[in-house]
């Protein structure tokens, strides 16, 4: 019981890696909208760290708008995804954790 224990420990501790090498004081922001303009409300956004894999997932809000906060610098692939619609992707590069990145305005599609 001991060993199945701390090897569930390990495995534990393995999996958190890559999400806590990702983590900082850096974020970034956006809106999500169709094609008409409106902002679209619930759409999940997925903030992967390319180099380890380490994940975020936020929301978007009523207003269309997303924040991925406390993260830390590299290169993020954000993916878009909300049921009715095509998903889309961005890469952000977050030189340093304190580098002020534009806002992404992101247009999904029917689909």
């Amino acid at each position: 019981m001991r060993t199945l224990l701390c090897c569930a420990a390990a495995a534990l501790l393995m999996g958190s890696t890559g999400f806590a090498q990702a983590r900082g004081l850096g974020r970034f922001a956006g809106v999500v909208v169709d094609e008409s303009g409106a902002p679209v409300e619930g759409v999940k956004v997925t903030a992967r760290h390319e180099a380890n894999g380490g994940s975020l997932e936020f929301a978007s809000d009523d207003k269309g708008t997303w924040t991925v906060a406390g993260i830390g610098k590299g290169v993020w692939v954000v993916e878009f995804r909300k049921p009715g619609y095509a998903p889309k992707a961005a890469r952000v590069i977050l030189e340093t954790e304190l580098a002020k990145v534009p806002a992404i305005k992101m247009e999904l599609k029917k689909g």
